[in-house]
């Protein structure tokens, strides 16, 4: 049963490719017994009856009149002239050189080995071919040189028979053509799902979960049942990311009333007017530390949030470059000036440019932080315009970024395992920041270790004119 059921081309790819494969046998079966039948060689000779022995004497005699009559003709034009007045199609062999004379159109023509057999035979025989019904031989002396005849009725040629006689090679590209098509067509229908679902495939490995293949799905065999299976797996996903965002984002905004709660304590408390004690307010002010770091890593997750669902932070406006980067580089050199770096900045180029202008310069102020804070010397930035994309460029002279962690970086709470982890002040959720900023302006960041040594951040925007 089992097996029957695999058999069953409306809901098996095994089924349709058994069927395909019969068809396309049977098919070339049947093309090649047709072929093999319009251009069989196999005759048939048998004695011929009195009556059609006399008869083609007949027409012997008459040939024979016909070029005494006509000294000058040609021999085939003898023929077809005799011919016509008996209704049959006369061909004649020279005993010497067995060259054949026709008196029809040579595209009738049958094949000649049975009349060759039979040139030195004293009686007549009808000869049965494809190619039609023949008698023969007699002797025919015409202008002193011998001659066998044969009449009979030459069947019609059909275009097998005339394509195996005259272009066999055409023949065989025919044949070719219709099995390659029959073979191009079940592959056509076995790639164009594949196809569609390794796309779809390909942009759920990039992030995307909206996808949902249509057409794969629709079909009965295991590729329907596949594609089924992967639109399922998509909308599950799509809504196991979407909770996961969401009980982030609801677990953050609900810790913001207690985090605020105690902040407020710790306020309270040093605002008494009784002298605490030194250690007591030591670790009130380290509360109160790790209480803000805790209030900004909140901020930062909601933010976060927010930006994954492409829920934008701001309007977006049409500003100049410059105005945008100006005031950014100049915190930016500063902080290089108090850690002891040197910040090389690029010329900003005069543009216009429709962003979220925060989100921006949030996004590449955070890379040139990185870039102070990991760097060993100095950090370069350039702003270039490359007519349809803007490129922002961040590097530094640190110790860079093992591969396998160039793309993991940009994930949410990813910190390395190097010199790039909290005790430096990060919690992973800065370059996770970048990303989704930059994807919501609809361009991507890319990072790269420099074969000088450091890490390189490329940020690129499309322009919009």
């Amino acid at each position: 049963m089992r097996f029957l059921k695999k058999l069953n081309p409306a809901n098996s790819l095994f089924g349709k490719t058994f069927l395909w494969f019969w068809l396309a046998a049977i098919l070339l079966g049947l093309v090649g017994a047709w072929l093999a039948k319009q251009t069989n060689s196999n005759y048939s000779i048998k004695p011929l009856n009195n009556v059609d022995i006399n008869r083609i004497q007949q027409i012997a005699s008459r040939i024979e009149l016909t070029a005494e009559r006509f000294p000058k003709a040609e021999l085939n034009r003898l023929l077809g002239r005799t011919g016509q007045r008996s209704k049959d199609a006369l061909m004649l062999i020279d005993a010497q050189s067995k060259e054949f004379i026709y008196g029809f159109p040579r595209e009738m023509m049958p094949l000649k080995e049975p009349f060759l057999e039979l040139i030195n035979e004293t009686q007549p025989f009808v000869i049965r071919t494809t190619s039609g019904v023949f008698f023969g031989p007699a002797k025919v002396s015409v202008r002193g040189q011998t001659y066998f005849l044969f009449t009979g009725k030459p069947r019609p040629p059909n275009l097998a028979r005339q394509l195996m006689q005259t272009n066999p090679i055409a023949l065989g590209l025919s044949v070719l053509l219709v099995s390659g098509s029959l073979c191009a067509l079940f592959v056509w229908s076995l790639v164009r799902p594949i196809r569609q679902l390794q796309k779809s495939a390909r942009k759920v490995a990039n992030g995307d979960l909206t996808q949902n293949v249509k057409f794969a799905s629709k079909r009965g065999d295991e590729i329907g049942a596949l594609g089924r299976d992967f639109n399922s797996m998509t909308k599950r996903l799509a809504d196991l990311m979407g909770s996961q965002k969401r009980l982030v984002a609801d677990i953050s905004h609900e810790l913001r009333s207690p985090l605020a709660r105690l902040q407020l304590a710790i306020g309270i408390a040093q605002n008494q007017k009784e002298q605490l004690p030194e250690s007591i307010e030591k670790q009130l002010l380290r509360i109160e530390k790790e209480a803000q770091q805790i209030d900004s890593m909140i901020g930062q997750v909601l933010r976060l949030s927010r930006l994954e669902a492409d829920v934008a932070v701001e309007d977006k406006q049409l500003v100049g470059l410059k105005s945008c980067f100006t005031e950014l580089f100049n915190d930016a050199e500063f902080e290089a000036q108090n850690s002891g770096k040197e910040l090389i900045l690029g010329d900003i180029p005069e543009l216009t440019l429709s962003c979220y202008p925060h989100l921006l310069k949030s996004a590449v102020g955070n890379l040139i932080s990185n870039g102070i804070k990991y760097c060993s010397t100095k950090v370069e930035v350039s702003v270039v315009n490359l007519t349809t994309t803007l490129q922002v460029t961040v590097k530094d002279d640190g110790r860079g970024v093992p591969s396998s962690d160039l793309e993991d970086m940009f994930k949410p709470f990813y910190r390395l395992s190097a010199s790039r982890n909290r005790d430096t002040g990060g919690v992973g959720l800065g370059l996770a920041i970048v990303k989704q900023a930059v994807k919501l302006h609809g361009g991507e960041v890319v990072a790269m270790n420099s074969p000088e040594g450091g890490l390189i951040v490329n940020i690129t925007i499309p322009i919009k004119q």
